[in-house]
């Protein structure tokens, strides 16, 4: 459930923001500029991302995902890189004034059928 933990834990700002700066680095700088070109702090900014990410990928693209991160030393901080670099690459979402409440809610549904396990 590595794809549903990542989900359900960065649609909190305050997660989120300190997940980004356990990546650090160079990249988390990218990410910073990206949310401050959207006139948003970061960790709304990756709240975004991820929210997006989870309500616009299919089972195929979490599935990749996952492949990707499960067998990574710190497969949530890995899996967060990845949603953020496809979000920084396309500019995944227009900012408005109710931008998180329109978004999918926290505690995204383990129960969903295509709910991702590890293995």
């Amino acid at each position: 459930m590595v794809i549903v933990d990542l989900i359900n834990s960065c649609s909190n700002d305050k997660v989120a923001q300190a997940a980004l700066a356990c990546i650090g680095g160079h990249f988390a700088e990218r990410v910073r500029a990206a949310a401050g070109e959207k006139g948003l702090n970061v960790g709304k900014f990756v709240v975004l991302a991820v929210r997006e990410f989870a309500s616009r990928t299919d089972e195929a693209a979490q599935e990749a995902l996952r492949v990707k991160v499960v067998r990574d030393d710190q497969p949530l901080l890995r899996g967060l890189r990845e949603v953020l670099e496809s979000a920084l690459e396309r500019d995944p979402f227009i900012v408005e004034g109710d931008a998180l409440a329109a978004a999918p809610p926290y505690a995204y549904s383990a129960t969903r059928e295509n709910a991702l396990r590890y293995h």
